[in-house]
């Protein structure tokens, strides 16, 4: 006789077998996650030239798009080729590598005059400041030099303490932290050299991968979208496409924009740079121009680093950018960033500063850049998941209705001030200050108040002690004049 192990001990018996793998991976993270940390590190390592290529595609797409939908099919589409009944051309593969050629070519020539152009200009300009730090010293000490002879002597003490403690501190720093470090810090210059020779490489890599990418971009749709109907259900798979649409709209709307409005923000600066005649316009563009893409603080952060770097040469120059730089943000703020990037993250001021401090603290100067995105992205789908559990409750879903709520009893919505709301502590109570400066006999005097409103029957003790005192004094008045009128009639 077979033995058949009946369904709960087959279900018992893979309960346990996971329930032991969790245990022993758990420990191994525990225990050895060194090991798993330095094993995906290696991965991810191995993993940059991929990554940077699909980086790379995903942001040439709309190029491709533009070029391949808007210039090549118009061009068929004048010298008479035909759609067939999906909408598409016969020769739609020439039509695609003919896009793919053009917008890497246009990769090529702006990286090209990149480092043909700006990067020997920016060289220039560094290297000029450099060389000119003696004379940019000597101007400050005669600067300061003059103000120390019209100043008074307490000020002149002033200035000489903070100039003391701040050369103690810089030759403090450079004995204690420079000077017995220097081999680890020429071994990190040369790390970081190798780093550039691997980058690269990665850029390489990552230049064939994104031609494959932007050559079968749809075929990956495709497939993603199957393997969502073959694993979900078919409203889930339903949603997790259209998330992945938000997450698409959400990333391009604001990496294309953020690119297209720092561009220009950048080439505004150039021009005003040369027409106010500020020293070194290009560098002092491309720092205010890539500082921009980082949201809500980049201007700020480009201002600081330009004004930095003008102080130094010319304090009247570095007066006229800092004005010049809050117009432009202004109006960057206000009409070309609206203009070029919409809404398309949907946050308020105070989610976008949480999301560059929270994401910029853990990846840097990428997190930066992409945290608002990824935040809005995950702002959206708990929003959405709330709406639509909200639905499920027969809930209403809009915002306002729950700010003066103070709870919701058997589906009946009981609000903040409201006498009815009895429960959850809905009644409000006065602040500490002013439990503070509120005097006893008010609340004595309310409490009676409220106390004779609820009766209806009794005075407040001491509003009764006033009614006797009148009627007291009013008695002996009526008296008074009852005797006066006596003694006239007497008299008479």
């Amino acid at each position: 006789m077979k033995f058949r192990p009946n369904k709960d001990q087959i279900t018992w018996s893979i309960t346990g077998i996971i329930t032991a793998l969790v245990v022993m991976l758990l420990y191994y993270v525990i225990f050895k996650g060194g090991h798993i940390i330095s094993g995906i590190h290696s991965v991810v390592n191995g993993m940059e030239g991929i990554v940077t290529g699909l980086v790379l595609g995903y942001i040439l797409s709309p190029i491709l798009n533009f070029i391949e939908q808007k210039i090549l099919e118009k061009i068929w589409e004048k010298a008479g080729a035909k759609r067939d009944e999906n909408g598409e051309f016969r020769h739609k593969q020439l039509i695609r590598n003919i896009a793919i050629i053009i917008t890497m070519t246009l990769v090529v020539f702006v990286v090209w005059a990149f480092l043909y152009y700006i990067i020997p200009q920016i060289y220039q300009s560094i290297r000029d400041i450099i060389r000119n730090i003696p004379m940019y010293y000597r101007n400050i000490d005669r600067s300061i030099n003059r103000f120390m002879e019209s100043s008074d002597p307490a000020t002149i003490s002033t200035v000489n303490t903070v100039a003391d403690q701040i050369y103690i501190r810089v030759n403090n720093f450079i004995q204690e932290k420079v000077l017995p470090n220097i081999s680890e810090i020429i071994s990190m210059v040369s790390v970081q050299a190798l780093n550039v020779i691997n980058v690269f490489f990665n850029l390489i890599v990552g230049f064939i991968v994104a031609i494959y990418v932007l050559n079968a971009k749809e075929g990956f749709c495709g497939k993603g979208k199957k393997m969502a109907y073959a694993f979900f259900r078919e409203d889930i798979a339903n949603e997790v496409i259209s998330s992945s649409r938000l997450v698409h709209t959400t990333f391009t709307g604001f990496i294309t924009g953020k690119i297209v409005d720092s561009t220009i923000v950048g080439i505004l600066c150039y021009i005003a740079c040369m027409v106010l005649d500020i020293p070194y316009p290009l560098l002092i563009a491309v720092i205010v121009g890539v500082t921009n893409i980082i949201p809500f603080f980049g201007p700020y952060i480009g201002g600081f680093l330009g004004g930095l770097i003008l102080i130094l040469i010319n304090p009247l120059s570095a007066l006229e950018f800092i004005i010049f730089v809050i117009i432009l943000q202004q109006v960057d703020g206000n009409i070309i960033g609206p203009k070029i990037l919409g809404n398309s993250t949907g946050l308020s001021s105070f989610w976008v500063i949480f999301a560059i401090m929270l994401f910029g603290s853990v990846w840097g100067f990428a997190g930066w850049i992409l945290g608002v995105p990824i935040f809005a992205v995950i702002y959206a789908l708990i929003s959405r998941l709330t709406d639509y559990y909200l639905g499920r409750n027969n809930l209403p879903t809009d915002e306002d209705t729950y700010i003066d709520t103070a709870y919701i009893e058997d589906g009946k919505f009981h609000y903040l001030g409201d006498p009815n709301s009895t429960k959850y502590r809905a009644q409000r109570t006065g602040s500490s200050w002013s439990r503070i400066f509120r005097s006893k006999h008010k609340d004595e005097h309310k409490r009676s108040h409220k106390d004779s409103n609820v009766t209806g029957t009794k005075l407040p003790i001491e509003h009764s002690h006033v009614t006797e005192d009148k009627a007291l004094s009013k008695d002996k008045t009526e008296n008074k004049n009852a005797e006066g009128a006596d003694v006239k009639k007497d008299q008479e």
